[in-house]
């Protein structure tokens, strides 16, 4: 960056006073944009340029940023590629320890959609930062000053061991990968972030603070978190690694399920809705094994591949698989009452308006009620438990996206609003969040705050077909407005609204066609599940990754191994 023209300097200023004005112009941003603006005017040696920039980030000039992207393009030594651009402003955001998911969203739009990058390539810069922050030590200090910071960082080392104990010493504040969450790819990940010697550079005092921060500094945080922050009556909480690559990234998704169907439930099994061999009688004598019960609660999310780094939040299985079990037997017994004559007709009405609903399907609320409000206090208890894990920086300091359906929907809203409750502590995770079929208010009052803390977009998806929502939601709450059956009437730039309704023709749909739902937001990138795509795909050779390697990455002179599915190459992002 020191060789680059006051021109393109002045270039890349404005295009992010401009990017932080189109996204974040609220009130509640305002801390934020002065602050990050200020930080890298001081790192262009701008700051005599900052009064234009304001006014450029409070939108007074009327300017766009077309003009200084192709200034940028134009600098001579980038040969009309944005990639030194995007990686000097990675290097600096991330050289702070903490990746703010506002940060996040304006340098992956300038990648994708300003540059032209691939989200592969955006991500592939990313971890070619993390090395080189792994590296760095800021301004020049004495020998005895770096003595003294050396001495006070094993200070703080030790005394982190001693309070995580030795089954976590080999996973600590070196590695903070994910606060313990993937200690089994440990190995994997050092060769992958930090390459060959990669270990011996992250054990720097500033380049293991910095890493650290990033990816949580506890290795045996988050597991320990489930024990010692419950809320309210909340018996179950903690994270299950669904990733589909291999190491720790700088964006994480987590997962949020609905609900846990019973063994025998007609289509929970597989996609295609076949019955299970198990009889009832059969499954009451024996327990479920755990790994199992776990498989099938994240079954839903089996397509997902939005991040590299990827976990399922589970939660209250034990009330779960009780609601589970609920909905499939309301669902079997209105299926039986509609195919008599009699209540043929009066049936389907009910279900489509949920107005004058019959008498008989009223009954048949008496069978979910009690695990419904049960699943709904304990799910809104969950999503608080959530939100203090991700502000306690379980997961470190890098964007989060959230999804889930039906109650983890309902888990994901809570936290969101126990997000905002925070203020400016609960801002800059949330890179984007995915509710679908969500039961909960959908009066624009309550979902407007929640949007000061995404970052991206805040997803309502929805289907007017929905007709346990209808009646189990509508009577229980006394509420006609609700976020799973319609959109949210509100404009704003960072809310959408997907109607499901030709896809999801019940509440169970959302479980068995959850991979059509989550590619139907257009924003989660997800793949079939088929026996091709659980194959491992084609190792790339050592010449062959050199060469993408220095394709893409400015100044690079080592090999940074970034396994990408193959499948990845043909979804959407949005």
């Amino acid at each position: 960056m020191a060789k680059w023209s006051d021109p393109t300097r002045y270039a890349y200023a404005s295009l992010f006073a401009l990017s932080l004005n189109e996204r974040y112009s609220e009130s509640c941003d305002l801390e934020f944009r002065q602050q990050s603006l200020h930080r890298l005017l001081q790192h262009l040696n701008l700051m005599r340029c900052e009064s234009m920039m304001q006014l450029l980030m409070e939108n007074e000039t009327g300017h766009t940023k077309d003009p200084y992207v192709e200034m940028l393009l134009d600098e001579p030594d980038f040969h009309r590629d944005g990639t030194r651009v995007v990686y000097d402003a990675l290097q600096w955001t991330l050289m702070r320890g903490n990746y703010d998911a506002r940060i996040r969203v304006i340098l992956h739009e300038w990648a994708t959609q300003l540059f032209g990058l691939s989200v592969e390539h955006f991500e592939m810069l990313e971890d070619a930062v993390v090395q080189r922050v792994s590296n760095f030590s800021p301004g020049s200090k004495s020998p005895q000053e770096e003595e003294e910071q050396k001495k006070q960082a094993k200070m703080k080392q030790a005394k982190k061991y001693a309070l995580i104990g030795a089954a976590s010493v080999g996973g600590g504040v070196l590695l903070g990968l994910t606060g313990g969450l993937v200690a089994p790819l440990l190995g994997a990940s050092l060769a992958t972030v930090f390459g060959v010697g990669g270990a011996a550079t992250a054990g720097s005092v500033a380049g293991a603070a910095v890493v650290g921060s990033l990816f949580g500094a506890a290795g045996a945080g988050v597991s320990g978190y489930k024990m010692n922050k419950r809320v309210g009556d909340v018996e179950e909480f903690f994270f299950v690694p669904l990733s589909p690559g291999e190491g720790s990234r700088l964006n994480v998704t987590i997962a949020v399920p609905g609900w846990l169907p019973p063994i025998t439930s007609r289509g929970s099994n597989d996609e295609d809705g076949e019955k299970d061999d198990v009889t009832d009688d059969e499954n009451s004598d024996t327990d479920e094994d755990e790994a199992v019960q776990r498989q099938r609660l994240m079954q839903p999310f089996d397509g997902l591949i939005h991040s590299r780094e990827q976990y399922g939040l589970q939660y209250e299985t034990k009330y779960l698989a009780e609601m589970g079990q609920a909905i499939d037997t309301i669902c079997s017994m209105a299926i039986s009452m509609a195919a008599t004559e009699v209540l043929k007709m009066t049936i389907f009405h009910g279900l489509i308006s949920a107005v004058a609903l019959p008498r008989t399907i009223l009954s048949l609320t008496s069978i979910i009620d009690n695990p419904w409000n049960v699943c709904c206090n304990r799910s809104a208890q969950v999503g608080e438990m959530l939100a203090e894990a991700l502000m306690d920086g379980n997961f470190g300091r890098r964007p989060v996206t959230l999804c889930g359906f039906s109650l983890g929907a309902r888990v994901i809203y809570f936290c969101l609003k126990e997000l905002q409750r925070k203020g400016e502590k609960g801002r800059g995770i949330v890179q984007d969040a995915v509710l679908i079929g969500t039961p909960v208010t959908g009066s624009p009052v309550e979902w407007r705050p929640l949007l000061e803390v995404v970052a991206g977009r805040l997803i309502n998806a929805y289907s007017e077909n929905d007709w346990v929502l209808k009646i189990i939601y509508r009577t229980a709450s006394a509420a006609y407005d609700v976020a799973g059956l319609q959109a949210i009437d509100m404009q704003h730039k960072r809310l959408v609204n997907v109607d499901l309704s030709q896809l999801i023709s019940g509440h169970g749909d959302y479980r068995t066609k959850a991979t059509e739902c989550l590619k139907a937001t257009r924003l989660l990138r997800v793949v079939a599940i088929t026996p091709e795509t659980v194959q491992d795909p084609p190792e790339m050779s050592d010449s062959s990754r050199d060469d993408e390697k220095d394709r893409l990455i400015p100044g690079s002179s080592s090999v940074v191994d970034h396994p990408i599915r193959s499948s990845l190459k043909d979804s959407k992002k949005i």
